[in-house]
């Protein structure tokens, strides 16, 4: 078994302990043992987060614990990045909830994680770090940028482009080969038409530039 640790004692933390569980219960022989979780909140240094014992902050967790891999459930994309950067050294595995569909042509990046009952079809490219949520659909021939979030339920269209830092929100979709700027953010809901440029927010107030 592998040591790892997780970074984010939060609710994308207890999904992420929770798919690892999945897929060692899964597995003839279990390949990963979760040590615990780190997390930079200084009230959540000590004690213990989903039955794990909380390790102090990430560069404590990553000192004290060299030859540890690490999972990044850190929601936010500009901070999960930022922690990558900090942690560098480390190895980043990408998980696959054993619940989720995800095509063999598929190419993964480090640190991905695709959650329960996401669909990930033929000839896609997901970035690393890239979060697609639980119920998410990533249509055939489409990208996702590093970093990028997809929420639950997202629907992406053959196709598409989605850019680095992209925020796709809940219950949102594109057309087909409809691109998504990097840092782009598409509030729940919303559906993306036309192309959305770098740093947009469509909103159901309009595109306005952030």
């Amino acid at each position: 078994m592998r040591d790892l640790f997780i970074v984010g004692a939060g609710g994308l933390g207890r999904e992420a302990a929770w798919t690892v569980e999945r897929i060692n219960a899964a597995a003839e022989t279990p390949p990963w043992r979760i040590i615990g979780f780190a997390d930079d909140d200084p009230a959540k240094a000590e004690g213990n987060f989903e039955g794990y014992p909380m390790l102090g902050s990430a560069e404590k967790a990553s000192k004290d614990n060299p030859g540890a891999s690490v999972f990044i459930a850190v929601g936010d994309n500009a901070q999960r990045e930022a922690i990558y950067r900090r942690l560098r050294g480390h190895d980043f595995p990408a998980f696959i909830d054993p619940s989720a569909q995800v095509s063999p042509t598929t190419e993964f990046r480090h640190g991905a994680y695709i959650a329960a009952q996401a669909v990930v079809s033929v000839g896609t490219d997901i970035g690393k770090f890239v979060i697609v949520n639980a119920r998410a659909g990533i249509g055939h021939d489409s990208y996702v940028g590093d970093f990028a979030n997809i929420c639950p339920g997202v629907s992406i269209s053959g196709h598409s482009r989605i850019g680095k830092f992209a925020f796709m929100g809940t219950n949102s979709c594109t057309a087909p080969g409809v691109s998504v700027g990097e840092r782009a953010q598409v509030a729940c809901g919303m559906p993306v038409i036309a192309d959305l440029a770098d740093g947009e927010l469509l909103s159901p107030y309009g595109n306005l530039k952030r």
